[in-house]
C-alpha cells in the first residue's frame, strides 16, 4: 500500500471512531434525558367484566391495553367477575389502575345530579363513594354544589352545561359508548309492556301494566349478570336494585313520563326551599303484617345517613333533620336548597321496617335473605348465581297484575337466547347482545315468531374509569392522550353493530338526555394515536432507549 492509501485508510479509521463516539454520546444523552425526565410510566391493568357478562367492555379493555402497549406502556386487560369488580373499585384500598364499567340510565338519573355530583364531586371520592375515579377539583365541586342548589331550572341548566365543559376538559374518565336498550319479550304470553329509556322492559311499572294472555301469571325474567346483593345498605348495582325496589317501597316513584308520583307518600308539601312535609299513605303494612309508620320512614333515612351508605351519600347529604310532626307526617329539613330532592332522594331511599333492622348489629353486612319490605312483591327465596323468586303481596295498596316473577341468572347471553327460543323465559331484564338482536330481528325459520323486539335509547353510558390518585392517570395530559387511543367507532359499529351511540373523553350526560346534554362540549371523541403521541410530547413525556414511555420531570 502506498503512502496515499495508508493516509486514506487512517482517515477512514478516525472517522469510524468519531462516528462511534458520537453515536454512544447521543445514546447516552438520550438515556440521560429520559432518566432526567422522570420515571418510566408504571404498568397498567385494565379491569373489565367477563366476556359473557359484557362482551363490549371486555373487548374495549383489550383494545385500549393494546394501544397503550404500542405507546410504550406495559398494559394488560384483566376480566373479572362483576361482583368482584364492584368490590374492587368501591373498596377502602384504591388498589386498581383502570376499569371498564357502566352507569345505567335509570329513570331518576335523567336529573343531572347523579352524573354531575354523585360520581364526580370530591365528597364522593372516598371508599364506597360513587366517585370511583377519585376525581378531585375544587372548581368543579363549586359548580356541582351550585347546580343542585339552584331552584330556577334554566339557571340550573346553565351551571350543568358549564360543569360538563369542565369534565370534558379534565377527562376524569373516558366514555366508550352508550347502547340502545334492545330488549325482547314473549308476545304470545304477555302484552302491554313498555321499554322505558334507561330502564328497559323490567322496570318498576311493568308489574302494574303487563297483561297476561294465558293462564301463566308468573313472569319469568332472564339476566346473564348475577345479583350482587339484596341488602339495601350495601347493594351497588342496577341488577340488585331493579329487584329491591319491587320488594321495598319508596315515598315517591317516577312515572314513565318522568313525573314524580306519590307512592308510599300520599302527598308532599314544599313548605320552603329547605322544608318538605311528607304525608305517609295510610293502611300500609310490611310483608310480616306489621304496619308501616312514620317511625319507619324516619328510621330508614337516618339509618342510611348514620351508616354512611356511600352509594346514596350524595342524595342524603342535603338532609339536616328528619322530624315526625304528626301521626302520619314527616318533615325533612335541608341544610340548603336541593332542587332534585323529590326526584332523587325521595324516589330512591327504601323504607325499611324498624322492628327488623334496629336489632341488627352490623346492618351493612346483613345477608337479608328473608327480605321484609312493604313493596308490591315479597321474597320467596334467593339463591345467588341462580334465581330470585318473589310473589305478589296481596295486601299491597295497589296489587300488581302478575302473581309474581322469577328472576333467573344465566351463565351467558347464549343461554338467555336459547331460553327465549324455547319459551322457558318470558322477558330479558337487560339489553340483548347485538348478534342476538339481529337473530331475533331476522327471525330465520320463524323460530322467534313469539318474540317482540323493542328499542329505547339509553341515557346511561359505559366508560373507561381511571384511578386519578395513581400515575399515569394523575397526569391530565396523559388522560387527554388516552382519550385519543380509544377507537369509538370500533365500539359502536363493530361491537354494538350500530345499536347505540359513540362516546368521548369526559362525556357524562349523553345526547339522549336532550334537555341536560351540552351539545357544545368539546369532548375528545376521535381515535388518533399520532395526536396522542403529540400531546404526550408537548406535555414533556419522553421515550427511553427501550421505547418505554417516561413521565415528565416533576
Amino acid at each position: 500500500m502506498n503512502r496515499s492509501g495508508k493516509r486514506q485508510a487512517w482517515l477512514y479509521f478516525v472517522l469510524a471512531i468519531a462516528l462511534l463516539l458520537t453515536t454512544l454520546s447521543v445514546g447516552s444523552a438520550q438515556a440521560s434525558a429520559a432518566e432526567g425526565a422522570g420515571e418510566v410510566v408504571p404498568s397498567v391493568t385494565i379491569l373489565s367484566s367477563l366476556p359473557e357478562s359484557n362482551m363490549v367492555n371486555y373487548e374495549m379493555a383489550i383494545e385500549v391495553a393494546e394501544e397503550l402497549q404500542k405507546l410504550g406502556v406495559d398494559a394488560t386487560a384483566q376480566p373479572i367477575d362483576f361482583a368482584v369488580l364492584l368490590d374492587t373499585i368501591y373498596a377502602e384500598e384504591y388498589d386498581y389502575d383502570a376499569y371498564t364499567i357502566g352507569w345505567s340510565g335509570r329513570i331518576e338519573r335523567l336529573d343531572p345530579d347523579m352524573f354531575i355530583h354523585s360520581i364526580n364531586h370530591s365528597d364522593n371520592a372516598n371508599a364506597g363513594g360513587n366517585n370511583t375515579n377519585r376525581y378531585r377539583n375544587p372548581e368543579f365541586d363549586a359548580l356541582a354544589d351550585a347546580q343542585r342548589q339552584e331552584m330556577d331550572i334554566d339557571k340550573r341548566r346553565e351551571i350543568v352545561f358549564e360543569a360538563q365543559k369542565m369534565l370534558a376538559e379534565d377527562v376524569p374518565h373516558v366514555t366508550l359508548y352508550s347502547r340502545a336498550n334492545m330488549q325482547t319479550y314473549n308476545k304470545e304470553r304477555f302484552s302491554d309492556l313498555i321499554n322505558i329509556p334507561g330502564e328497559g322492559l323490567f322496570n318498576e311499572w311493568t308489574p302494574f301494566r303487563i297483561k297476561p294472555l294465558t293462564d301463566q301469571t308468573t313472569l319469568r325474567v332472564a339476566s346473564n349478570v348475577n345479583i350482587d346483593d339484596i341488602n339495601p345498605l350495601s347493594s351497588k348495582s342496577v341488577y340488585g336494585w331493579r329487584n329491591l325496589r319491587l320488594i321495598y317501597d319508596k315515598l315517591v316513584r317516577l312515572s314513565p313520563e318522568i313525573e314524580p308520583v306519590p307512592w308510599a307518600a300520599s302527598e308532599w308539601d314544599i313548605v320552603s326551599d329547605t322544608e318538605i312535609d311528607v304525608v305517609l299513605r295510610e293502611g300500609m303494612t310490611f310483608h310480616d303484617g306489621e304496619p308501616v309508620t312514620v317511625e319507619d320512614v324516619k328510621f330508614s333515612y337516618e339509618l342510611f345517613i348514620n351508616e354512611k351508605v356511600e352509594y346514596f351519600a350524595s342524595f342524603l347529604a342535603p338532609i339536616d333533620t328528619v322530624e315526625i310532626t304528626g301521626d302520619n307526617t314527616v318533615r325533612f329539613t335541608l341544610k340548603y336548597p336541593y332542587a332534585p330532592f323529590i326526584m332523587n332522594t325521595l324516589a330512591q331511599i327504601p323504607i325499611l321496617p324498624k322492628h327488623v333492622w334496629e336489632n341488627i348489629e352490623n346492618p351493612a353486612n346483613y345477608d337479608n335473605l328473608d327480605a321484609i319490605g312493604s313493596g308490591p312483591f315479597k321474597m320467596v327465596r334467593f339463591q345467588t348465581g341462580e334465581e330470585l323468586v318473589v310473589e305478589r303481596f296481596d295486601d299491597y295498596f295497589d296489587p300488581p297484575i302478575i302473581d309474581g316473577y322469577i328472576f333467573q341468572i344465566f351463565a351467558s347471553p347464549e343461554g338467555v337466547l336459547s331460553a327465549l327460543e324455547l319459551g322457558t323465559i318470558d322477558m330479558v331484564s337487560y339489553d340483548l347482545v347485538p348478534a342476538h338482536t339481529e337473530q331475533i330481528e331476522n327471525n330465520e325459520g320463524g323460530k322467534y315468531d313469539h318474540l317482540e323486539l323493542t328499542e329505547a335509547q339509553d341515557t346511561g353510558f359505559f366508560y373507561l374509569g381511571l384511578n386519578l390518585e395513581k400515575p399515569p392517570f394523575n397526569n391530565k395530559a396523559f388522560r387527554v392522550a388516552l382519550a385519543h387511543l380509544v377507537d369509538y367507532d370500533l365500539a359502536l359499529d363493530v361491537h354494538l353493530n350500530g345499536y347505540g351511540a359513540r362516546g368521548g373523553g369526559g362525556l357524562v350526560i349523553v345526547a339522549a338526555n336532550e334537555f341536560w346534554h351540552n351539545p357544545e362540549v368539546p369532548i375528545y371523541d376521535t381515535y388518533d394515536p399520532e395526536r396522542a403521541r403529540e400531546i404526550l410530547e408537548e406535555a414533556g413525556f419522553t421515550w427511553n432507549a427501550q421505547g418505554k414511555l417516561v413521565m415528565p420531570e416533576e
